[in-house]
């Protein structure tokens, strides 16, 4: 597959904002207002990411690489959970907690172990399907990722409206979150592998069902807040089934020129780095959101752009500048 500059243009966008959320500046300054902006427009970030992954996952697959992309899933997420160590040991009191943390994952790495289930059960339903009814393989996956959505909203409005007390962690996670929406992205990869862009829908469509899908997140985000007021969050917008593939494919039907330097090992910098950064500001008496961010995207770039060449997780040079995607994984 072609290096492809507008998902990359994306990823780095998207990870900006994932270091902007855990800044924390919209919890602190939350209005009905900005309570749209968190609990709306920017819950389109991780599906989005997870739809990247899926995308990715079909390239690996049809290469047959899939179970090679999925280890490679793994390294990553149990490096990074490594580097993150002295931050989760505290919550270690046994073998039971140790499983436990390692399986859910510490703070934003959650996404690595959701990315991590979903890759592995798509593979999984892949391989029954084919053995058991080929011709229905990918009906099989598609109607999996639509019990797992259903199932998952469901479960957060139900958490909402006090019917049950059901954790984040029930319905916020890889099977119920992360699998319907990889699941989006590998199928829209088999289907631009066969077609080529022009087996995407229409450009008015797509951009109409963008510019509809991120006017409903925010709709559904004032429904929220407007019945439970401004101090529940809303993990999983039903709207996002529209928004994220609308905002991927769009994206992904948008030719941009190719950046000045590479920006995978900058998205990916800010993504696993931020909080750390975010801690060393907090430990220097940084409060002021304009030097948390300094902090969560300038530090990180500057050592992505130090590391880039060097062949650590999530940030080594990979062996060809123009034709890499088919190996990206999970990560921003």
């Amino acid at each position: 597959m072609h290096r492809i500059h507008s998902l990359d243009y994306l990823k780095l966008g998207l990870a900006v904002l994932v270091a902007f959320a855990h800044t924390y500046w919209l919890q602190t300054n939350m209005t009905p207002r900005l309570f749209l902006i968190g609990n709306g427009l920017m819950r389109v970030m991780v599906p989005v990411f997870c739809i990247v992954a899926g995308y990715f996952l079909y390239s690996a697959v049809a290469r047959g690489k899939g179970v090679k992309w999925l280890w490679r899933v793994l390294a990553l997420y149990l490096f990074w959970m490594a580097v993150y160590f002295p931050f989760w040991l505290n919550e270690i009191h046994g073998l039971a907690s140790l499983v436990k943390e390692l399986l859910w994952g510490y703070f934003h790495l959650w996404f690595m172990a959701g990315i991590l289930v979903a890759g592995a059960l798509l593979l999984v339903l892949r391989a029954l399907g084919r053995v058991l009814a080929p011709a229905y393989e990918y009906r099989i996956l598609l109607g999996a990722a639509l019990v797992c959505a259903v199932i998952g909203v469901t479960l957060q409005y139900m958490a909402l409206s006090g019917v049950a007390q059901i954790g984040v962690k029930k319905f916020s996670n890889g099977l119920f979150m992360c699998f319907p929406f990889v699941t989006i992205g590998y199928l829209c990869g088999r289907r631009v592998a066969r077609l080529g862009t022009l087996g995407l829908p229409p450009r008015w469509l797509v951009l109409s069902l963008t510019i509809g899908g991120l006017g409903l997140l925010m709709i559904e985000a004032w429904l929220v807040q407007a019945r439970w007021t401004d101090d529940v969050m809303l993990d999983i917008p039903a709207s996002s089934y529209i928004a994220a593939p609308a905002l991927f494919i769009a994206t992904l039907g948008t030719r941009l020129p190719a950046p000045p330097i590479r920006l995978d090992p900058i998205s990916a910098g800010i993504y696993f780095m931020h909080v750390l950064a975010l801690h060393l500001a907090h430990a220097l008496g940084f409060t002021h959101l304009m030097d948390l961010m300094l902090f969560a995207v300038g530090l990180p770039t500057l050592v992505a752009l130090l590391l880039q060449r060097l062949p650590i997780p999530g940030f080594g040079k990979p062996a060809h500048r123009h034709h890499d995607h088919g190996r990206d994984t999970a990560q921003p």
